[in-house]
Protein backbone atom coordinates (compact mmCIF):
# COMPACT_ATOMS: atom_id res chain seq x y z
CA UNK A 1 0.00 0.00 0.00
CA UNK A 2 2.61 2.43 0.62
CA UNK A 3 4.58 2.10 -2.73
CA UNK A 4 0.79 2.53 -4.12
CA UNK A 5 0.71 5.62 -2.26
CA UNK A 6 3.87 6.93 -2.98
CA UNK A 7 3.05 5.83 -7.17
CA UNK A 8 -0.05 8.01 -6.60
CA UNK A 9 1.53 10.83 -4.76
CA UNK A 10 4.07 11.10 -7.47
CA UNK A 11 2.05 11.04 -10.48
CA UNK A 12 0.11 13.92 -8.41
CA UNK A 13 3.12 15.71 -7.89
CA UNK A 14 4.49 15.29 -11.32
CA UNK A 15 1.55 16.07 -13.11
CA UNK A 16 1.44 19.40 -11.52
CA UNK A 17 4.80 20.60 -12.46
CA UNK A 18 3.94 19.15 -16.06
CA UNK A 19 0.27 20.76 -16.35
CA UNK A 20 1.19 23.90 -14.25
CA UNK A 21 -0.84 26.53 -15.70
CA UNK A 22 1.61 28.06 -17.81
CA UNK A 23 2.56 28.66 -21.40
CA UNK A 24 2.30 25.40 -23.23
CA UNK A 25 2.51 24.16 -27.04
CA UNK A 26 0.28 21.71 -27.78
CA UNK A 27 1.14 19.90 -30.69
CA UNK A 28 -1.98 17.90 -32.17
CA UNK A 29 -2.60 14.88 -34.37
CA UNK A 30 -2.66 16.49 -37.47
CA UNK A 31 0.05 18.57 -37.05
CA UNK A 32 -0.99 21.81 -35.87
CA UNK A 33 -0.46 23.25 -33.12
CA UNK A 34 -2.12 25.52 -29.87
CA UNK A 35 -0.06 27.91 -27.71
CA UNK A 36 -1.35 28.54 -24.52
CA UNK A 37 -1.86 28.45 -21.08
CA UNK A 38 -3.49 24.72 -19.86
CA UNK A 39 -6.37 25.48 -17.16
CA UNK A 40 -7.40 22.48 -16.74
CA UNK A 41 -8.34 18.39 -17.82
CA UNK A 42 -11.82 17.18 -17.35
CA UNK A 43 -14.13 14.97 -19.57
CA UNK A 44 -11.24 13.52 -22.18
CA UNK A 45 -10.50 17.46 -22.85
CA UNK A 46 -8.27 20.20 -22.25
CA UNK A 47 -9.04 24.02 -21.73
CA UNK A 48 -6.65 26.29 -22.92
CA UNK A 49 -6.45 29.88 -22.87
CA UNK A 50 -4.42 31.30 -26.00
CA UNK A 51 -3.70 34.89 -26.42
CA UNK A 52 -4.44 34.47 -30.17
CA UNK A 53 -7.45 32.31 -30.09
CA UNK A 54 -8.59 33.04 -26.74
CA UNK A 55 -9.76 29.79 -24.54
CA UNK A 56 -11.00 26.98 -26.41
CA UNK A 57 -11.09 22.97 -25.66
CA UNK A 58 -8.77 20.34 -27.19
CA UNK A 59 -9.63 16.30 -26.96
CA UNK A 60 -7.11 14.32 -25.25
CA UNK A 61 -7.61 12.12 -28.52
CA UNK A 62 -6.09 14.92 -30.16
CA UNK A 63 -3.28 15.81 -28.78
CA UNK A 64 0.26 14.69 -29.69
CA UNK A 65 2.55 16.12 -26.97
CA UNK A 66 2.49 18.80 -24.91
CA UNK A 67 5.67 20.74 -24.35
CA UNK A 68 6.35 23.68 -21.72
CA UNK A 69 6.85 27.04 -23.69
CA UNK A 70 8.62 29.29 -20.86
CA UNK A 71 12.08 27.43 -20.57
CA UNK A 72 15.60 28.90 -22.32
CA UNK A 73 16.33 27.64 -24.99
CA UNK A 74 13.24 26.33 -26.89
CA UNK A 75 10.75 23.60 -25.74
CA UNK A 76 11.21 20.80 -23.93
CA UNK A 77 8.53 17.66 -23.55
CA UNK A 78 6.35 17.88 -20.41
CA UNK A 79 4.02 15.34 -21.55
CA UNK A 80 4.43 12.61 -18.35
CA UNK A 81 1.96 10.64 -20.21
CA UNK A 82 3.96 9.19 -22.58
CA UNK A 83 7.11 8.39 -20.55
CA UNK A 84 7.86 4.59 -20.12
CA UNK A 85 6.99 2.85 -16.42
CA UNK A 86 11.21 2.27 -15.79
CA UNK A 87 11.63 6.13 -16.62
CA UNK A 88 8.76 6.98 -14.40
CA UNK A 89 9.93 4.75 -11.76
CA UNK A 90 13.43 5.89 -12.10
CA UNK A 91 11.72 9.38 -11.82
CA UNK A 92 10.22 8.61 -8.52
CA UNK A 93 13.01 7.03 -6.92
CA UNK A 94 14.61 10.39 -7.28
CA UNK A 95 11.94 12.41 -5.96
CA UNK A 96 11.36 10.00 -3.11
CA UNK A 97 13.69 11.28 -0.78
CA UNK A 98 12.94 14.94 -1.53
CA UNK A 99 9.59 14.40 -0.52
CA UNK A 100 10.37 12.20 2.67
CA UNK A 101 13.03 14.12 3.96
CA UNK A 102 11.10 16.91 4.54
CA UNK A 103 9.46 17.60 7.21
CA UNK A 104 7.13 20.37 5.97
CA UNK A 105 5.86 17.88 2.81
CA UNK A 106 5.25 14.91 5.34
CA UNK A 107 3.18 17.63 7.58
CA UNK A 108 1.37 18.73 4.53
CA UNK A 109 0.96 14.48 3.05
CA UNK A 110 -0.19 13.94 6.81
CA UNK A 111 -3.32 16.76 6.37
CA UNK A 112 -3.87 14.89 3.11
CA UNK A 113 -4.54 11.35 4.64
CA UNK A 114 -7.38 13.10 6.28
CA UNK A 115 -8.56 14.66 3.45
CA UNK A 116 -11.94 13.81 2.60
CA UNK A 117 -11.02 14.74 -1.54
CA UNK A 118 -7.90 12.43 -1.24
CA UNK A 119 -9.53 10.07 1.01
CA UNK A 120 -11.93 9.49 -2.47
CA UNK A 121 -8.69 8.80 -4.27
CA UNK A 122 -7.73 6.15 -2.70
CA UNK A 123 -11.48 4.20 -2.17
CA UNK A 124 -11.46 4.94 -6.34
CA UNK A 125 -9.94 1.37 -7.53
CA UNK A 126 -9.66 2.95 -10.91
CA UNK A 127 -7.07 5.11 -9.76
CA UNK A 128 -5.12 3.06 -7.41
CA UNK A 129 -5.00 0.71 -10.32
CA UNK A 130 -3.71 3.56 -12.45
CA UNK A 131 -0.89 4.37 -9.58
CA UNK A 132 0.33 0.94 -9.06
CA UNK A 133 0.86 0.47 -12.62
CA UNK A 134 2.39 4.16 -12.96
CA UNK A 135 -0.35 4.75 -15.87
CA UNK A 136 -0.17 8.39 -15.99
CA UNK A 137 -2.20 8.73 -18.90
CA UNK A 138 -4.89 7.15 -17.03
CA UNK A 139 -4.29 8.81 -14.35
CA UNK A 140 -4.14 12.27 -15.99
CA UNK A 141 -7.95 11.11 -18.12
CA UNK A 142 -9.41 11.12 -14.89
CA UNK A 143 -11.34 14.24 -13.93
CA UNK A 144 -11.06 13.27 -9.69
CA UNK A 145 -7.30 12.95 -10.44
CA UNK A 146 -6.88 16.18 -12.31
CA UNK A 147 -8.77 17.92 -9.94
CA UNK A 148 -6.49 16.84 -6.71
CA UNK A 149 -3.68 18.00 -9.05
CA UNK A 150 -4.85 21.59 -8.82
CA UNK A 151 -5.20 20.54 -4.63
CA UNK A 152 -3.86 23.30 -2.39
CA UNK A 153 -1.40 20.84 -1.06
CA UNK A 154 -0.33 19.60 -3.67
CA UNK A 155 0.49 22.63 -5.20
CA UNK A 156 2.17 23.45 -2.10
CA UNK A 157 4.08 20.06 -2.52
CA UNK A 158 5.02 21.08 -5.37
CA UNK A 159 6.50 24.92 -4.44
CA UNK A 160 8.56 23.34 -1.63
CA UNK A 161 10.18 20.56 -4.13
CA UNK A 162 10.35 23.78 -6.64
CA UNK A 163 12.49 25.03 -3.99
CA UNK A 164 14.31 22.51 -3.06
CA UNK A 165 15.65 21.75 -6.70
CA UNK A 166 15.94 25.62 -7.97
CA UNK A 167 13.63 24.27 -10.84
CA UNK A 168 11.59 27.03 -12.65
CA UNK A 169 8.51 25.57 -13.57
Amino acid sequence: MKKIFFGLLFALTIASFAYAAESSKIELADGSTVDGEIISFSDGKYTVRSPSLGTLQVEDANVRTIRKGNEPGGTSPQDVTSLDKTTLQNEMQKLRPAITGNPDIMKTIAGLMSDPAFQALFKDPEIMNAAKNLDVKALMANPQFVSAVNHPAIQEIRQKLKGQSGQTS
